[in-house]
């Protein structure tokens, strides 16, 4: 047995809160991060077509220093620096996301362009309601709106210090949004495993958000108003992507972010695509901890085989997507099979993985 070495970091996240009717817990958190004006940032969908806003505004009470609902898909920068030049002209001293990744990623970079103004950083309190787990994390990801491509940068300051996951909550999210979201956290539990150097505390977390993903997500599909598995669904995320900056971003991942901001597919939808054909390329070289994985989702394979277990993961991958029906092949997403060369290059300006990042789009499509 090869001994273990390494180290692990910590993300400055303090506190989550969890559970059916946990909003109702928003004041309690509030004055525990010692805000006094507090301002919301979310989408379009959430501030016009559900109370959320309404009922996060009670709790709030005289706390409540104003919003911003224009966070669109991918986070593009303009709305960044709306939503900052309106929270400083709020005087906030605290920031409040609530959706997908978009406003989660948003109030991130909101508070990192604040800081750069005013000099001080805001705590962040998050309210997700998809199972991206943008908010266990430090990354940042940020569209740039000429160019339609997806940039960011990461700082361990920024991961929000309060979550709180209250299934309740998640109950407006289109299917198709949560289902494929959910894609995203099996996307971030298998790249953990993947990633290079020992990362044992990650993966034990991985591997147990792998089975419950795989076990809960059609569960979901099949009883959408089941609050119970989606508080479920919840705590697999969290797995899915815990101690997230102890791991290396894998090829999936970079391929879904070159795709997503370019063709607005969202970053859920690109996982359903780009995981199953990067897990079958590594098969070989990763046949290990593609093995761990298929024992979990494909316990049929025999024992011993490592690289047919690790197929046969990528194969129970894509039988997932199909069986929750979402996409999974670029052309049925809109990306151009002309533009998949400078996909791969935007990817991997050069050497190997170029050729092969290429060879996988053409696969993908």
């Amino acid at each position: 047995m090869k001994p273990l070495n390494g180290e692990y970091v910590y993300l400055p996240q303090e506190h989550v809160v969890y559970g059916p009717g946990s909003l109702s817990r928003l004041g309690g958190e509030v004055e525990r991060l010692k805000g006094q004006r507090v301002f919301l940032i979310t989408g379009h969908s959430l501030a016009e077509k559900t109370d959320f806003v309404s009922l996060i505004r009670a709790h709030l009470g005289r706390r409540w220093a104003g919003m911003f609902t224009g966070i669109r898909q991918h986070t593009p920068k303009s709305d960044v620096a709306r939503a900052a030049a309106e929270a400083m002209a709020s005087q906030a001293d605290l920031l409040l996301s609530l959706g997908g990744g978009s406003p989660i990623d948003g109030t991130k970079a909101v508070a990192r362009a604040i800081e750069e103004t005013e000099g001080r950083l805001l705590p962040h309190l998050a309210i997700p309601t998809t199972l991206s787990a943008a908010e266990f994390s430090h990354l940042v990801g940020v569209t740039d709106d000429e160019k339609k491509a997806k940039t960011g940068f990461s700082d361990p300051r920024l991961v929000p210090r309060s979550v709180i996951l209250d299934p309740e909550v998640t109950l407006p999210t289109p299917i198709a949004l949560w289902l494929s979201s959910g894609m995203r956290a099996v996307d971030h539990a298998v790249e953990t495993l993947l990633a290079p150097g020992d990362h044992p505390i990650p993966d034990v977390m991985a591997l147990e958000a792998v089975d419950r993903l795989f076990r809960l997500l059609p569960a979901s599909k099949e009883n959408p108003q089941d609050v119970a598995v989606r508080g479920e669904l919840q705590i697999a995320a969290w797995m899915s992507f815990f101690g997230e900056v102890n791991t290396a971003m894998g090829m999936s991942h970079i391929l879904g972010r070159r795709i997503g901001a370019r063709y607005d597919v969202p970053h859920g939808v690109t996982s359903c695509i780009t995981l199953p054909w990067v897990m079958e390329a590594e098969a070989s070289r990763l046949a290990a901890p593609l093995a761990r994985i298929g024992a979990r989702i494909a316990p049929e394979v025999a024992l011993g085989d490592e690289e047919g277990a690790g197929r046969a993961a990528a194969q129970a991958t894509r039988d997932l997507v199909s069986r929750l029906g979402l996409p999974a092949r670029l052309s049925q997403v809109g990306v151009p099979h002309g533009d998949l060369a400078s996909i791969a290059e935007a990817a991997y300006p050069a050497g190997e993985e170029r050729v092969r990042a290429l060879e996988l789009l053409e696969g993908m499509w």
